[in-house]
């Protein structure tokens, strides 16, 4: 049987640090992902995203588990040009559309060509539905 704990801060044992419940609730992050578009796209690890779908070279859609309330809620995003050692994505990444129930990512090289990573992460803030 589920059950509900109704607070307005959470504390230490010591009571030396706190914080409101509603920072808690606005300031995580409330999906996130760590994956690779180089020779397949997959995500390596994941929070709240039920698939992640190829739409061509540098261009991906991320589709939520559990919706977002609006579509005004933040994802930013990075990309390497490289898995390991030392190196940059050299060019450009953003997000591109907003949904409620998913949004597309795309990466792209200095010149502006849509281009696939090694390593590509996310995050996602705002408010679920």
């Amino acid at each position: 049987m589920a059950s509900i704990l109704r607070v307005n801060t959470l504390t230490d044992a010591s009571s030396n640090n706190s914080v409101p419940m509603a920072t808690v609730a606005s300031g995580s992050a409330k999906a996130w992902s760590n994956y690779t578009t180089d020779s397949t796209t997959a995500y390596r690890d994941s929070f709240n995203f039920a698939s992640i779908t190829d739409n061509g070279t540098g261009d991906t859609t991320h589709t939520f588990t559990n919706a977002m309330s609006n579509n005004d809620y933040s994802a930013p995003t990075s990309a390497s040009a490289v898995e390991t050692g030392t190196g940059s994505l050299g060019g450009s990444d953003h997000t591109r559309t907003f949904a409620t129930g998913s949004f597309s990512h795309v990466t792209a090289t200095g010149g502006g060509s849509l281009s696939d990573r090694p390593h590509v992460n996310n995050e996602v803030l705002g408010d679920l539905a």
